[in-house]
């Protein structure tokens, strides 16, 4: 990032891209790590090693994977950017190449037969392999001894398209379910505990919509539909890929989860709009979905055109009855919340907790300063407040162990401090969101604002390794 940077708002503060990549072997530590915790958390994010223009939108940042190592006690940190076939173009290029949605897909002369994947949304751990996620690439599978080593990764030749963001893992048979939709048509697999995919579906969609998640329950895949539709023959007319089209309204597609498309059954709703699911769980005939959902766009926001448009989201539950084809609504709580996480060990099924960010200070629109942890079977919640110059990212669950019971463990987020331009990552006791965190770990630099990440019980071979 040698070149001087245009004035834009997501290459300012906390969004601002951070320039290198570093080892810290032993990091500083508030407070005192929790013995149980022994593993790796990945985070993954857009950090641009080169900016096209001034119409950057961070969507479009390159992936940079920030990895924490806790292995006794002792706290380890490395980032690396991920090596895609953009990235690698431009540093040999030593300049930017492809423009992003707000220059229509521009890109140089030399790169148009070159993948503009990032990898810069999520990162998931299956079957022994660490795949970085962008829903408008294929997935990318990075060497967690040595993360400047990675391949497109295609389930052994079977995926030739690009993979949702949000894949989901059921925790007792261990599938790895996941969809294709920026393609001539929506596809839907199955791989199994060992990666093989053993099912795939061509679903019929009523209309082509960003889907950036689902739900799964124990028998059933959910597939929401929002009126946020795309279309890329937009992009050669000079307009956006994306346009809201409330007038189509929302739908829900429930399929049984090896079932096919003359399977499906359809529900439809008012408008809104959702990118992140709590959970899902079945109760005899009724399928109960939790979202967090908005309840409009603000036009400007679709097309890109202004970086400061507010987003108002909220905890919402829908209930399916499966029989009498009805639907029930209940707005679960009207702060503004995202990035919504449980103890993944309930995925599909009756979870009883939910953690997502949350924003006390509403001078800071689009940014989250809390933590808030949701006892939905109680209705109670609790705030972690960190102040109105600190903005925290996706808190991730750590259970305390394999068989502790939900909720029973760490919640692990990095917070950005706006006064130092640095970032921690903060523990918190699951239990106790409220309370003071059980330990800091400090970061001599900012993590620039992300997405989404994963823990791993696993410590890399040798943590020292580039």
């Amino acid at each position: 990032m040698s070149n001087s940077l245009p004035k834009n708002i997501f290459l300012e503060g906390i969004w601002q891209p951070w320039p290198a990549e570093c080892d810290i072997n032993d990091c500083a530590v508030i407070g005192e790590i929790p013995k149980e915790l022994n593993g790796t958390f990945y985070r993954n994010g857009p950090n641009p090693q080169y900016v096209y223009s001034k119409n950057y939108h961070m969507f479009e940042g390159d992936g940079m994977i920030h990895v924490i190592m806790f292995s006794n006690g002792q706290v380890r940190y490395k980032n690396r950017w991920i090596r895609t076939e953009k990235f690698l173009a431009e540093r040999n290029a030593r300049k930017s190449l492809f423009g992003g949605m707000r220059d229509f897909m521009a890109c140089d002369d030399s790169v148009k037969n070159t993948s503009r994947n990032t990898a810069n949304t999520n990162v998931i751990w299956h079957h022994n392999k660490l795949l970085a996620l962008n829903e408008g690439g294929q997935p990318v599978d990075v060497d967690i001894n040595d993360l400047t080593q990675c391949n497109t990764y295609t389930f052994n030749q079977v995926l030739d398209r690009s993979m949702m963001a949000h894949p989901k893992i059921d925790p007792v048979t261990g599938e790895l379910i996941f969809y294709s939709y920026f393609g001539p048509d929506f596809r839907y697999f199955i791989a199994n505990k060992n990666g093989k995919i053993t099912h795939q579906e061509k679903i019929s969609m009523p209309f082509m919509c960003m889907m950036h998640d689902f739900a799964i329950t124990e028998n059933f895949s959910i597939f929401p539909l929002f009126p946020l539709t795309w279309d890329f023959q937009r992009i050669s007319q000079g307009e956006p890929i994306f346009k809201w089209e409330p007038n189509l309204n929302t739908r829900f597609a429930i399929m049984p989860r090896h079932g096919n498309d003359n399977d499906v059954i359809w529900f439809e709703d008012q408008s809104s709009m959702g990118f992140h699911v709590v959970n899902a769980r079945e109760e005899g005939d009724k399928i109960i979905l939790e979202m967090v959902v908005m309840d409009d766009i603000p036009a400007d926001a679709i097309a890109f055109a202004d970086d400061s448009a507010t987003y108002v989201n909220y905890f919402m539950r829908w209930t399916f009855d499966l029989k009498k084809r009805t639907i029930i609504k209940e707005r679960l709580d009207d702060m503004n919340v995202e990035f919504p996480r449980i103890d993944e060990r309930f995925v599909g099924r009756n979870n009883r907790h939910a953690y997502m960010n949350g924003t006390i200070n509403k001078g800071v629109p689009n940014l989250f300063d809390a933590i808030i942890h949701y006892d939905v079977k109680n209705k109670k919640k609790q705030t972690h407040h960190f102040g109105d110059d600190s903005f925290a990212l996706e808190p991730i669950f750590v259970p305390r162990s394999s068989d502790s019971h939900e909720g029973d463990g760490f919640l692990l987020s990095y917070v950005y401090c706006e006064a130092q331009d640095r970032s921690d990552l903060v523990i918190l006791d699951a239990q106790h969101v409220d309370a003071e965190p059980l330990a800091i770990v400090q970061l001599p630099h900012r993590v620039p604002f992300g997405f989404h990440g994963c823990w791993v019980n696993e410590i890399p071979i040798d943590p020292h390794v580039t």
